[in-house]
């Protein structure tokens, strides 16, 4: 399944979601986020419930135990954070990435991919060797990071 979140995206897409919504379990936080993008997106509690529990530490989010559920509501930091946000064309991006079926894939799962299939993984260094090669790997490390930024600020 395509990951259609860009960085920070699933965090603002739960503040707006909980803004709606008031206060709500975390379900009812995922089915309405599916509903809200549609498409061919699944969501997943692995991914749901790390977001918010992020969201608690950065003061957005408050939780309480209500009938052995725990429901999840926003702060007023987090409140304010939803009113400054624009929803509005976040819900039509979100929902256009996850029709197109956009492949989303994490860097390091392309870095473990390449470490798997590298031959050069068994390859032994010596000190100078392993200096050049930290070297290289410090230079592709900062062309992948301008490849991403370029990728977020065009989208």
């Amino acid at each position: 399944m395509a990951r259609i979140f860009r960085r920070g995206e699933l965090k603002e897409a739960i503040v707006a979601v909980l803004l709606g919504l008031g206060e709500a379990h975390g379900y009812a936080i995922l089915t309405e986020l599916k509903e809200r993008i549609g498409g061919g997106w699944k969501p997943s509690p692995g991914a749901i419930y790390p977001a918010l529990l992020a969201l608690v530490e950065m003061g957005y989010v408050e939780t309480a135990e209500r009938d052995g559920a725990r429901i999840y509501a926003l702060t007023e930091a987090g409140r304010n954070a939803a009113r400054s946000s624009t929803s509005a064309s976040r819900w039509a991006s979100l929902t256009a990435r996850s029709e197109s079926g956009e492949e989303r894939i994490t860097v390091g799962s392309l870095l473990d991919r390449f470490a798997a299939e590298s031959t050069l993984r068994r390859r032994v260094a010596g000190p100078e060797q392993r200096e050049q090669v930290e070297e290289i790997l410090g230079r592709a490390s900062g062309e992948i990071e301008r490849v991403l930024a370029k990728g977020e600020s065009d989208g």
